[in-house]
């Protein structure tokens, strides 16, 4: 197979994943709404559960690669807030806005860990990531859970143009949780891929 042939593969797979990643979206949310939970929806569990793998991933990686260490164990950080944050409602059960407090504990361990990784290992790590083919999928997924999410399940903006109708507040939710979920899938698929990029470095530098 040549390796132009493997290029258009490579990318025909991956919108067919994002397809996939996103009628798994509707069909999530659909399900929660007719298989309902106490604290939180199976939408919300499946982006927990995206986050967390990707967590792991990347702290996984960082065990592996020391000489990027700092930098993966940011990325890694940077993940475990977001699911911190999703765990919010749980925390709420103990005191209101507990969840701040955990995040703030755990930025801390964060903290030291890039400390004892070498602050010298910070920038390469971010570096590496960056400029691997799989910082595109952490990019989109990224923009998609803090930005477009966010901007789309404004309340304002829903009241604007349903103009009244009723159920309004149930379509805003649809919308809102689906895409936030497509983005920690994203998320997810980047520390996937990151994993088989640096499984290719280690197979090149045995090769040599």
């Amino acid at each position: 197979m040549s390796n132009e042939l493997k290029i258009i593969l490579g990318g025909l797979m991956k919108f067919l994943v994002g397809a996939a990643m996103s009628f798994a979206a509707i069909q999530l949310y659909l399900y929660s709404g007719s298989h309902h939970l106490a604290t939180e929806s199976w939408i919300e569990i499946g982006q927990e559960t995206c986050l967390l793998f990707s967590g792991l991933v990347f702290a996984y990686a960082a065990y592996r690669r020391p000489d990027l260490r700092g930098g993966l164990v940011l990325i890694m950080g940077f993940l475990f807030s977001l699911l911190i944050r999703e765990f919010d409602g749980y925390f709420d059960d103990i005191v209101h806005g507990f969840w701040k407090y955990i995040l703030i504990v755990f930025l801390c361990g964060i903290a030291y860990a890039v400390v004892r990784a070498g602050r010298q290992t910070v920038l390469p790590g971010l570096a590496h990531f960056i400029s691997s083919r799989s910082f595109l999928w952490m990019l989109a997924g990224t923009v998609i859970v803090l930005v477009y999410s966010r901007l789309y399940g404004m309340k304002s903006l829903w009241i604007f143009f349903s103009s009244g109708c009723e159920g309004w507040q149930k379509a805003k939710s649809f919308g809102e949780e689906a895409t936030e979920f497509l983005g920690y899938v994203f998320i997810m698929l980047a520390g996937i891929q990151y994993l088989a990029e640096l499984a290719r470095e280690a197979k090149a530098r045995l090769t040599k």
